[in-house]
């Protein structure tokens, strides 16, 4: 490993024979954590949220859920030689919940942020702004304005128009907090097609880009607008991405967030330090003309907290725990004094979301047949009586009632995205059906082509809109198109793109659902012997995830996963049938897809895990749940 002062010349050496004005800085909230700015940290303020508006232990109970589903922090480097702990949840997907649970929304959730609102800059601040001062311009994730009251102390007016860009917001922009990108429901549809382009032309615009205190995770906005770009349309710009630690400076191995790869693809030429941002700040200081980062000062954060009465907090926590697919959490705070709202309507779909997961479709598809065919919920109860159909293997009946329903949600995208998800997933699995392929290869030919998507980000405004709905119906379309060539999916690449999706929202059942298509998508029937092994392992994970979670249809979906022969024992297998609603003769014909395959692995050497004495899916997952 290079010497520190050698790492840090061959890094700013990037930048030589550039001016100031030909570099543009951007940074993120690391940047403020210094004092006197004393802001917290992600994981701070993520803490902060958490103690502030949910039920105790929320946290805590999060970090157990994602432990068990395997999210876990990445390391930094080689230095960092310690487990990997449960990754934090994600800061906007907390804010939305406790947002959605105040009065009207109340704007004086952000209150939480105050000492954003109030913060003093620092060295870090005070070297942007002088960098600006050379004509340069600089390019931020942070809502605080502290780039340019460092900029007007210095300066003696005020920053000039386009020199400092806020892409989520800045309470000097949205003093009543409402456009701040700091929610979910705020970001999660990417950015507008006039920000994008704005962002882009400022990266073309420059030479080269200086990365500090920035995380790289605005998965939704930044991450989608880089993996749009064509190949070469970053390609000349040199990009210095400075990972602060108090490690010795150096090179790490490789990159370690995905937009930093995602750059390289976009023809980016991209370094990587990791070290002191202001060991690095101070050299390339230095090299401008400019003062060098003044030494430190101590920090001395503030602690804001608003008073939320419990019940807000026992709505926050109920809002929370849906937005992530935790069934089982969901259900107990609906025994300890239900969802916090009378609106029946809300009632209904939480119902719904908990007979789904628990695969009653029998169950679930009476309620909405009762329930109001004109109400404000119509659109879904269209959908999911369908979908109860399809689940239950009840293919035939299932497509005729959505044919019907189709004309009734065409004024509603998100609801006609997902009923044309449902009739599309019908005709996949008639594909898949011995006794309807002959009507489900029909209805394929008669089906449009797929409309262009790369997967990586929404198409268009309403596309961006719906993302979640337009995601799974664009991995369904792509699904039949390889129908409709004869042949499996060339890859897999919606599925593993979706549940990414799904895991940086925070939805661990949504990123469970297409962990299941991308095992699904991924099976290699040749692959034998330490293959079983290597099968066995990656398919019980899954049903243990699922049962963790409280999603018994999840888990026990698990057994009609190709290659389910060669894992799940017979006794399993029939525990499946008999524990999910399934129809009558969808269970003859999973039993007789299962068995021949099962008899025929096992005259071929194959072995049940049970009678191997080792330890099938359902064993180890009793033993991981004790």
């Amino acid at each position: 490993m290079s010497a520190p002062d050698s790492v840090v010349a061959d890094a700013t050496g990037l930048l030589a024979g550039l001016r100031p004005d030909q570099v543009l800085l951007w940074s993120g909230a690391g940047i403020s954590v210094e004092g006197p700015t004393s802001l917290p940290s992600g994981p701070e303020l993520t803490r902060r949220v958490f103690d502030t508006f949910f039920e105790a232990g929320a946290l805590a109970t999060v970090l157990t859920y994602h432990q068990v589903v395997g999210l876990h922090t990445n390391q930094l480097c080689a230095y960092d030689t310690g487990l990997p702990a449960p990754q934090l949840p994600r800061l906007e997907t907390a804010l939305d919940a406790a947002a959605r649970a105040r009065p009207d929304g109340s704007p004086d959730t952000f209150d939480i942020l105050d000492d954003v609102r109030k913060a003093a800059p620092n060295r870090l601040h005070a070297f942007a702004a002088d960098h600006i001062a050379l004509g340069g311009r600089h390019v931020t994730a942070n809502f605080d304005t502290c780039i340019e009251q460092a900029y007007e102390t210095r300066q003696g007016r005020p920053v000039p128009d386009g020199a400092v860009h806020h892409f989520h917001g800045s309470f000097a922009h949205s003093p009543d907090n409402r456009e701040l990108g700091a929610t979910l429901s705020r970001i999660r549809t990417g950015f507008p097609e006039e920000e994008a382009e704005r962002l882009y032309r400022l990266l073309r615009a420059h030479r080269a880009v200086i990365v500090i205190g920035y995380s790289g995770s605005d998965y939704f906005d930044v991450d989608q607008l880089v993996a749009r770009l064509p190949s070469d349309g970053l390609r000349g710009l040199r990009l210095l991405w400075v990972m602060h630690s108090g490690h010795p400076a150096h090179v790490p191995d490789q990159d370690t967030v995905p937009l930093q790869f995602l750059l390289r693809e976009a023809g980016a030429d991209v370094h990587i330090v990791c070290g002191r941002t202001d060991q690095l700040l101070t050299q390339v200081a230095r090299d401008w003309g400019l003062p060098a980062p003044a030494d430190p000062l101590p920090r001395a954060p503030a602690d804001p907290r608003l008073r939320v009465a419990d019940a807000e907090r026992h709505r926050a926590s109920f809002l929370l725990y849906r937005s992530l697919g935790l069934h089982r959490e969901v259900r107990r705070l609906m025994r300890e004094g239900g969802t916090g709202a009378d609106d029946p309507v809300e009632q209904r779909a939480v119902r719904s979301q908990l007979l789904w997961e628990a695969g009653a479709w029998n169950t679930l598809r009476r309620m909405w047949w009762h329930a109001p065919a004109d109400g404000p919920d119509r659109y879904m109860r269209a959908e999911r009586i369908g979908a109860c159909l399809w689940a239950q293997g009840r293919l035939l009946p299932a497509w005729l009632w959505l044919r019907r329903q189709r004309p009734k949600v065409i004024d509603d995208p998100a609801a006609a995205y997902a009923l044309e998800e449902t009739v599309n997933r019908v005709i996949e699995h008639m594909h898949r059906t011995p006794d309807l392929r002959f009507l489900g290869r029909r209805l394929l030919n008669r089906m449009p082509a797929p409309r262009t998507h790369d997967g990586t980000g929404p198409g268009n405004d309403e596309q961006q809109r719906y993302e979640t709905a337009f995601r799974a119906l664009q991995d369904v379309r792509d699904s039949l198109d390889a129908l409709r060539r004869g042949a499996p999916r060339a890859d897999h690449r919606h599925a593993e793109q979706s549940s990414s999706w799904f895991r940086e929202s925070g939805d661990l059942q949504g990123m469970l659902s297409y962990r299941h298509r991308v095992l699904r998508d991924g099976y290699r029937p040749d692959d034998r012997g330490a293959g079983d092994e290597a099968l066995r392992e990656s398919y019980g994970q899954l049903l243990t995830a699922n049962l963790f979670l409280g999603s018994t249809a999840g888990a026990w979906r698990t057994v009609l996963l190709p290659g389910a022969h060669r894992v799940f024992s017979a006794h399993e297998f029939l525990f499946a049938l008999t524990t999910l609603q399934y129809g009558w003769w969808h269970r003859f014909r999973l039993l007789a897809w299962y068995l021949p395959r099962r008899l025929r692995h096992r005259s071929t050497g194959g072995r049940l895990a049970l009678a191997s004495g080792r330890r099938g899916p359902v064993q180890a997952m009793r033993r991981r749940m004790r």
